[in-house]
């Protein structure tokens, strides 16, 4: 899972990947800043602390970020 989020100050797509046939787990902020993580519920927890719904352009794409987080933690537990 690649998603690519526009926040309001931003001049740079957010990007988030969760790709589990690679263990890649990322996320690039607007400021092209990175942080690599272990698990997908790492990025979870990330986004939670340090994004909000009303720093983005489209508030629809984070929504929909989440609940794909949110869905591959289920998977990650089964």
């Amino acid at each position: 899972m690649e998603y690519s989020l526009y926040k309001k100050d931003g001049k740079f797509p957010c990007d988030v990947t969760v790709d589990y046939d690679n263990m890649v787990f990322t996320v690039r902020d607007s400021d092209t800043t990175g942080e690599v993580f272990n698990s997908a519920s790492e990025v979870a927890q990330w986004i939670k602390q340090h994004w909000s719904v009303d720093q983005f352009q489209r508030p629809d794409d984070y929504f929909d970020l989440m609940k794909h987080l949110e869905s591959s933690l289920e998977d990650e537990t089964k």
